[in-house]
């Protein structure tokens, strides 16, 4: 095939969750039987105590009984059924994954030396080959950490647990640093302390909407969509990928009537000055500069979560509408965290969610009601960035394009297969090839049918604003402030549950 595909109806994986869906279907529907079996058995008592004096009264009331019987046993084989249908999936998924893990484990030593090739020559190395690489190493960091503190609790039963909930509390995390994976564990680790040293200004944003010649209505009126590379929605993506620190907002009319929403994240602002060095970098109040990555990565885009939910609002998208996110890059890790988010789900009807280039393998969830799709170069290093691949649900479908076009393509500081024109353009090439139109035609068409209305966009710029300085770890903070001055609440960087983190491993935690 043109292109890789992962994930969708077509992928083995859609088998296990259709299955878990008809399951589920068919709990609601028993659930729904029971309350009408409950209104029988009253509407049957009714009617037999009506019919008391007549040969008709015994025979409902047995028949209500015997109804009402049947149908909790049905209910019971229904729960039963999906307890094992739950078990056999969890038993399948655990032995594809220790199969993964295994291989990958093997693999590792050969992934960091093809990995540091790749770096620092031009040879195209798949991204999966990074992703072990990535992977290997922290985990291979960490098991030496763990291996001494499994000694040390042989030693002293508990300590091990101890000292992980010890560790916890003095970085912030939210539960016992063991629970959580190597690859985030790694991440908050780094992301707190660069937060202590005052290396990180994580802290929400002042947004400011910034669309140029705006209608009496607030919207600024653009031209349709139309195929162009690929398809239309890349198209809109493409217009306002390097938006610099920006967040559109897009309406687009339906076929009837009504507006469909997209919010479009750009990516990574530009570096600054090489003479600033990593300090500097790190230092940057961009808001969609490194200080957004880590962002992204660990903290779920806490305050784009929050930035977006303003702007939706100052944009006047009603409650209930549906909303598309969509982004490039980082970008489409915001995307991604931000339509997952219960503070955007609560209000919107988040239909799809579109990432191009975007490092989004770490995050998981069982939500079948949002289509997600990923689209991403093979030989591209920002997805890899995690250690983690996009998991293949039956919503969930990575399209991974190959190849180059024969002109020469703009080249940043990733490659020229970070390029969301090239990906562009080998994305309307696969899409050409049967077996890829096939295995994505479901998913794509779900984000197409809503874009080929009227399209009008509001345009938002995002500041950051100055996170309270932080104090010198070695330093007590009550001795920087006078004893009357109440102490300021330290902002915490949150670390999402393990549940809601992959890294495509499997660890033992025993010990």
């Amino acid at each position: 095939m043109r292109a890789n595909v992962t994930g969708g109806p077509t992928h083995w994986r859609a088998n296990l969750d259709e299955l878990k869906l008809g399951v589920g279907h068919l709990q609601e529907a028993t659930e729904q039987t029971m309350n009408l079996a409950g209104k029988a058995v009253v509407a049957g008592g009714l009617l037999s105590g009506v019919t008391i004096m007549t040969p008709q009264g015994p025979f409902i009331g047995a028949n209500t009984v015997a109804l009402s019987a049947g149908l909790v046993t049905m209910r019971g084989e229904v729960e039963l059924l999906s307890t094992g249908v739950d078990a056999a999936i969890a038993a399948y998924l655990e032995t594809e994954q220790r199969i993964t893990t295994m291989v990958n484990a093997a693999a590792t030593p050969a992934a960091i030396v093809l990995s540091i090739v790749g770096i620092a020559t031009d040879l195209n190395v798949p991204n999966d080959v990074y992703e072990i690489a990535v992977r290997g190493t922290v985990d291979g960091v960490w098991a030496g950490v763990e291996a001494g503190f499994t000694g040390l609790n042989r030693l002293v039963p508990g300590s091990k647990y101890v000292a992980g909930n010890v560790i916890s509390w003095t970085m912030d995390l939210d539960e016992n640093m063991w629970d959580i994976p190597p690859a985030e564990r790694t991440l908050g680790v780094l992301a707190h302390t660069v937060g202590q040293f005052g290396m990180l200004n994580l802290a929400p944003y002042n947004t400011t909407n910034v669309t140029q010649q705006p209608g009496e209505n607030g919207w600024q009126d653009r031209d349709s969509l139309t195929n162009g590379g690929s398809i239309k929605a890349m198209q809109l993506l493409k217009d306002y990928a390097y938006e610099e620190d920006g967040v559109t907002v897009a309406k687009i009319q339906q076929d009837d009537g009504s507006d469909a929403y997209v919010v479009l994240y750009s990516g990574t602002t530009p570096l600054g000055d090489d003479d600033d060095g990593p300090l500097g970098l790190l230092q940057d109040d961009a808001a969609f500069g490194a200080t957004g990555v880590v962002e992204s990565i660990v903290a779920d885009s806490v305050h784009v979560e929050d930035a977006t939910m303003e702007i939706l609002d100052q944009a006047g998208v009603p409650a209930g509408a549906t909303i598309m996110t969509m982004g490039y890059s980082q970008g489409g890790t915001h995307a991604l965290n931000v339509a997952m988010s219960d503070k955007m789900k609560g209000k919107y009807n988040v239909s799809d969610v579109l990432t191009v280039a975007a490092p989004t393998g770490h995050r998981r969830t069982d939500d079948f009601a949002t289509n997600f799709v990923h689209i991403d170069h093979e030989h591209d290093k920002v997805p890899a960035l995690t250690g983690a691949s996009n998991e293949g649900r039956i919503n969930r479908t990575t399209i991974e394009v190959k190849g180059y076009p024969e002109q020469d393509i703009e080249a940043g500081i990733f490659g020229p297969e970070h390029n969301i024109g090239l990906i562009d353009q080998q994305l309307g090439e696969a899409l050409n090839d049967p077996q890829v139109q096939h295995a994505t035609n479901i998913p794509l068409q779900n984000i197409e049918t809503k874009m080929g209305g009227a399209v009008a966009i509001q345009q938002f710029k995002l500041d950051r604003q100055q996170a309270a300085p932080p104090h010198h770890p070695m330093q007590s903070e009550r001795s920087e402030r006078s004893s009357s001055e109440p102490a300021a609440p330290q902002k915490i960087i949150p670390v999402r549950p393990l549940p809601d983190w992959t890294t495509g491993t499997v660890r033992n935690l025993a010990d």
